[in-house]
């Protein structure tokens, strides 16, 4: 008789080892270049469509108004959203940059390459959401997009780099974008607790907005303070506190205290970001006539 002959069963993949598989592609540099590229496309679109474009909704126009430059004491009129377009920019460069080989696999990007394909989907979703007509939403995306910011920010702050390339194409863009974030947060919190008919403590909406454009105007220069100075994120509040300011003086709602307030908030982050700039430039160049290394 001749033996039997054992016939080898083909072994079913594991739900360990798929999940294994998934996790190690994920982790690849070429995962993350791909997702943020993919991420741009997609916020790109939703910006177009959130101007008007591609047959949705400007936002100015959308959620019953909520967004309209004489909504709140906070809004601004369409003019100051044009920033917009060097934010998209921006991100475009940096989108093309870290395509760069030296860049693939920089502790920097993979510190914070992920992080930007997320801000940049919350941007998107925050547009859909805002021509859905659902204002709550919005502020939770926009919450969550300042946190991705902050995550950001801490990542090029932790890994910083000597090279001009990075700061015009990696520091400069994702600084615009949080400043101005930051910002527009404060924005859509007005007109959520203004549709909400929220009044807390009895205080009046004209000292809230005026409370609102200091925390901003703190938060934007704690920011401004790291690394080298972060001048981009300056020129992205100076941006929307010089309009905030021009509004309430000259446009509708008129108002004093808020005007004011955005003009000094507009100073101090001026003052607070070009004086961290100059002060690292000095200890740069003391330390080189010292021949001292650099941090």
């Amino acid at each position: 008789m001749k033996p039997e002959t054992a016939i080898a069963q083909p072994v079913a993949p594991t739900t360990n080892s798929v999940a294994g598989n998934i996790r190690t592609m994920l982790a690849t540099d070429l995962a993350r270049q791909c997702a943020v590229t993919g991420s741009l496309l997609l916020c790109l679109l939703a910006g177009l469509r959130g101007a008007g474009l591609l047959g949705g909704t400007g936002i100015k126009d959308a959620a019953s108004g909520a967004f309209a430059p004489d909504f709140t004491l906070l809004a601004l009129e369409p003019r100051a959203f044009s920033i917009w377009a060097v934010i998209y920019l921006g991100l475009l460069g940096y989108t093309l940059f870290q395509w760069w080989p030296v860049e693939r696999a920089s502790q920097r990007q993979r510190r914070i390459g992920w992080v930007v394909a997320a801000s940049m989907l919350l941007n998107a979703a925050w547009i859909l959401a805002a021509q859905a007509g659902n204002v709550g939403l919005t502020l939770v995306l926009i919450l969550l997009l300042v946190a991705a910011l902050a995550w950001i920010v801490d990542g090029l702050t932790r890994y910083p780099s000597p090279y001009r390339v990075d700061t015009l194409l990696v520091d400069g863009p994702l600084g615009l974008y949080t400043g101005w974030v930051l910002l527009a947060a404060a924005l859509n919190a007005s007109s959520w607790l203004t549709i909400r008919g929220i009044d807390w403590f009895g205080w009046s909406g004209e000292l809230w907005a005026v409370i609102a454009v200091a925390v901003v105007s703190l938060a934007g220069a704690v920011v401004a303070m790291t690394g080298r100075g972060r001048i981009s994120t300056v020129l992205a509040l100076a941006w929307g506190l010089g309009w905030l300011a021009y509004d309430r003086f000259l446009g509708q709602p008129e108002s004093a205290p808020v005007a004011m307030a955005a003009g000094f908030g507009l100073f101090f982050v001026l003052v607070c970001g070009i004086s961290r700039h100059f002060q690292v430039g000095h200890a740069e160049r003391r330390a080189l006539r010292r021949g001292e290394p650099l941090d």
